[in-house]
């Protein structure tokens, strides 16, 4: 089959490990934002929720060049010609998207339900410790709704991070129709310009409730990757990204900036100091903004529009320079391949330090007086514990990404394969 963006079967399975190291960079400042360990790091870390932020325009960004890859070339004139011609693309979308997400997602709910039985029968008076409300919270996710009922105070807010999963869910189940339907890519971004505007200047101003955590108000962010998605290839091999369109831009005027640059080293080490740079601002633009921790007074700017804005902003930049696949984004040596390696659990490490972030402070706080000193309220206490609580947050991720994550994902290639012979 031809593919409209010219994409083979070889780039189809292709990965992008600056968007590994990208989704490392999201995992992480989620897990600091919630971990009990705060008093390690600068107050200007201690609202570092913009790992959020960061995993909705990666998504938004993969997904779309995933589906874009797999649309027939000649996908019809008419609306109702391209979705007949795209309706193998799009059930196979969904049923990739369905293996990806739900198994370990019902399976860390699961998880949470056992946890909350044994933690009640052990005499946990934590607020988790409730097997029904999880049973609760499970169902509203199942039913597609967690994040409003969440909001509304319809449910608990024991898995609350599953908010996020509940966004994505619901634009994926709407990026499919917006990239058939609109068929050219000048229409497709027009409709996504479009989905932007309605988000920033109609459904956020209409809602009465925090905008955080709602779909219709943070959709931008997944469309804005769906825009890196459209125009990559317009400017992937633009000369401006190339040294050689510097060097030669002024020939006959000698510079020591471009005589330095010359050297692939220097070149090397500029890229990586601009993604760290890009990275650092993200994890501290919402600390220096939350007055309630810094002094000056209540406010809640820093979960306003205008700075989920930036957020979104510096999101894009990072994602656009790791779409380049040059070496913007952390290729530092003997970083990259950690990076890689949290980046390709990500989902499963998203899922479950939460959970554990509940289970250590019932434990913890419960059972404070016989542990030893080193482990108490100290600095030194703190650093130890996190450690500890890191290297848990990866064997449960790595074991969760083995046995059901990629044998989920396998399943799901198979049962689309052999939906599509089936069809041929």
């Amino acid at each position: 089959m031809l593919h409209r963006s010219g994409l083979t079967a070889n780039a189809m399975s292709h990965k992008n490990l600056e968007i590994e190291r990208l989704r490392a960079v999201a995992v992480l400042l989620t897990i600091i934002v919630h971990a009990p360990f705060k008093q390690l790091f600068s107050p200007f870390l201690y609202s570092s929720f913009t790992g959020v932020d960061l995993f909705f325009v990666i998504s938004g960004f993969v997904v779309s060049r995933s589906l874009l890859s797999t649309l027939p070339e000649q996908a019809g004139v008419t609306p109702v010609e391209r979705l007949e011609r795209s309706k193998q693309s799009i059930i196979a979308f969904y049923l990739r998207r369905v293996f990806r997400i739900a198994p370990s997602a019902f399976f860390y709910i699961f998880l949470y339900w056992v946890v909350a039985i044994v933690m009640k029968a052990t005499g946990s008076i934590a607020i988790f410790a409730r097997p029904a409300d999880i049973f609760r919270e499970g169902i509203a996710f199942a039913g597609g709704i967690y994040n409003y009922a969440m909001v509304y105070g319809g449910i608990p807010t024991n898995m609350s991070h599953y908010y996020s999963l509940s966004i994505e869910e619901h634009f994926y189940l709407l990026a499919p129709l917006l990239l058939v339907l609109c068929g050219r890519t000048s229409y497709r971004l027009a409709a996504t310009a479009i989905g932007v505007g309605l988000v920033l200047f109609v459904a956020r101003p209409m809602t009465s409730v925090s905008i955080a955590d709602l779909s219709h108000t943070r959709f931008d962010e997944l469309l804005y990757g769906v825009i890196i998605a459209l125009l990559l290839d317009k400017y992937r091999h633009l000369p401006v990204w190339q040294f050689q369109t510097i060097a030669d831009a002024e020939p006959g005027r000698p510079s020591a900036i471009i005589d330095a640059l010359r050297n692939p080293r220097v070149r090397a080490l500029l890229k990586t100091l601009v993604g760290i740079g890009f990275c650092a601002l993200l994890a501290l633009l919402p600390g220096v903004l939350n007055t309630d921790i810094l002094g000056g007074g209540p406010g809640q700017f820093y979960f306003s529009s205008a700075a989920f804005c930036g957020y979104a902003l510096v999101s894009v930049a990072l994602v656009i320079l790791a779409s380049l696949e040059r070496g913007w984004i952390l290729n530092i040596p003997g970083l990259t391949g950690v990076l890689e390696y949290i980046g390709a659990r990500s989902y499963s490490i998203y899922l479950g330090h939460v959970l554990l972030i509940l289970v250590y402070n019932d434990v913890y706080f419960r059972h404070y007086e016989q542990l030893p000193d080193f482990l108490k309220l100290t600095r030194a206490g703190y650093a130890l514990q996190f450690v500890l609580f890191l290297a848990v947050v990866l064997a449960l991720a790595e074991t969760t990404y083995r046995l059901i994550e990629k044998p989920c994902i396998g399943l799901g290639k198979r049962v689309i394969t052999s939906f599509m012979e089936a069809r041929a």
